[in-house]
């Protein structure tokens, strides 16, 4: 009896299955094309965003999600080498992805480059060679920067001596290397130049000539308490000003809209009380600004020597201008870092510990939704939105 029925459904199988295979409907769909690719449209909307996966169970091979923070799709991907890092220019309409590579994947010949993709086909359009002196570090968003002018790609090294590659984007191409002993990190100006943090706690400013070489170097005098109190490397900026925050949780904004800066008035985030619970600035990259004036800093208690990327559970809203704070919330999950998108109503997007992008209403700190599987290490989103600079 049971191999009867056994043989009655293998029978009954066989017939549905050829019953399907001559359904008209089912057997005229049409052969799909390969390559199948898309395009995406440009200019991007203001609610794309970078999310960057530092790989750090693979160093050799990160990469960068391209999605919508508003619908949650994930539009593509670039991949990347080995601390990788990425900038994107509105009037050039592409990406500079710079990364350390070896011929033999883990050994041989190092290079370092630029790689330069399109906005609509993420194709890659140009390699641009660099001195194998690429500040091959754990990624910081000053390590490379575009100029205001969108003129200079400025690409940092260190060998343990520091210097600034600098590539021209109107010809893709490498121009020349600017000697900065001392200094570090890459922070542009309203005028086409950049700032440095230096070593002995001054700030030096470079200005560029046309072809990309130094023009001139201001250093100011010593203002970064590096031995009690340093300022962080990890800075954002408000139309104009770049705001720095010290380890205890000081802002020091710096005007930056000539070529000499000029260090503005340093003001606190936590008020005396709140800075006896030791709360104090914290995540990978932990403060986001837009020009509007607003500025969102990662904050964390029992703050400690070291604690300076620690996960940030609660967000903290200031009025830059009026150096207060407007509003406070917790965060879904703490942060890893932080990003800000440049509409009038703007979004907090929030790189958390589990790995996901958190989605919050920039004002009320209402969580909006949450993006997950962005790759193994995502510690660090970049927006792009059509209200930047160029």
């Amino acid at each position: 009896m049971l191999q009867n029925l056994r043989s009655i459904g293998v029978a009954t199988m066989i017939g549905l299955a050829a019953g399907l295979l001559h359904h008209p409907a089912l057997a005229e769909l049409p052969a799909e094309p390969i390559p199948n690719v898309k395009k995406l449209s440009v200019p991007y909307p203001g609610t794309y965003a970078v999310v960057h996966d530092f790989a750090f169970g693979s160093l050799i091979d990160s990469s960068f999600g391209i999605v919508d923070v508003e619908s949650r799709a994930f539009l593509g991907m670039l991949s990347a080498g080995q601390f990788a890092t990425i900038n994107h220019s509105l009037t050039h309409q592409k990406f500079y992805v710079g990364e350390t590579i070896h011929t033999k994947g883990v050994r041989g010949e190092r290079q370092d480059l630029v790689a330069v993709y399109d906005f609509e086909n993420l194709d890659l359009v140009a390699e641009i060679a660099l001195p194998t002196r690429r500040a091959n570090i754990v990624v910081n968003k000053a390590l490379t920067a575009i100029t205001d002018d969108a003129r200079f790609l400025l690409v940092f090294n260190m060998d343990p001596a520091t210097s600034v590659s600098v590539i021209d984007l109107n010809k893709d191409a490498f121009v020349g290397e600017i000697s900065t002993p001392g200094c570090s990190l890459v922070y542009p100006d309203a005028v086409g130049g950049f700032l440095q943090l230096c070593g002995n706690g001054t700030l030096a400013a470079i200005a560029l000539q046309e072809d990309g070489s130094q023009a001139s170097r201001w250093v100011s005098a010593e203002f970064n308490d590096i031995d009690r109190d340093p300022i962080s490397e990890k800075a954002s900026r408000i139309d104009d000003v770049w705001h720095f925050f010290t380890y205890a949780g000081k802002v020091q904004p710096v005007d930056v809209s000539a070529a000499q800066p000029k260090l503005l008035d340093i003001w606190w985030l936590a008020s005396e009380a709140e800075r006896k619970d030791n709360w104090r600035p914290a995540g990978w990259h932990g403060n986001a600004g837009n020009d509007a004036g607003w500025l969102w800093v990662g904050m964390t208690p029992d703050g400690y020597n070291g604690s300076h990327k620690d996960p940030a559970p609660e967000i903290w809203l200031f009025d830059s201008k009026r150096k207060q704070r407007t509003a406070r919330f917790e965060l879904a999950s703490p942060a890893l870092s932080i990003a800000a998108t440049h509409h009038e109503e703007p979004m907090l997007l929030v790189v958390n510990i589990e790995g996901s992008l958190d989605v919050y209403d920039g004002f009320s700190g209402k969580h909006l939704r949450r993006i997950n599987e962005l790759g193994e290490t995502p510690y660090m989103v970049h927006p792009i939105a059509s209200g930047e600079r160029p």
